[in-house]
């Protein structure tokens, strides 16, 4: 069982792969965080606080963020 600073520690891990992956994403798809904004409804200040580790994303919106590089949300869940 985890106590409570190894929890914080593996949710940083866990925000932090997931930043990693979707600028690596978008830089792969070679689209910029206003165009990824565009196609996800997602407001581009939140998707660049995503990248840089800042915000904590929800369900809804990492399956937005997957759709539009038509992938699955559990791409993202099983890599973090």
């Amino acid at each position: 069982m985890l106590n409570k600073k190894q929890a914080r520690i593996n949710l940083k891990q866990t925000k932090l792969a997931l930043a990693e992956q979707i600028s690596a994403l978008r830089r792969l798809h070679k689209i910029t965080v206003l165009e990824l904004a565009t196609q996800t409804g997602v407001p581009s200040s939140y998707i660049e606080k995503l990248e840089l580790g800042l915000a904590e994303i929800n369900l809804g919106n990492l399956h937005q963020i997957a759709r539009a590089f038509d992938m699955k949300v559990e791409f993202f869940l099983e890599a973090a």
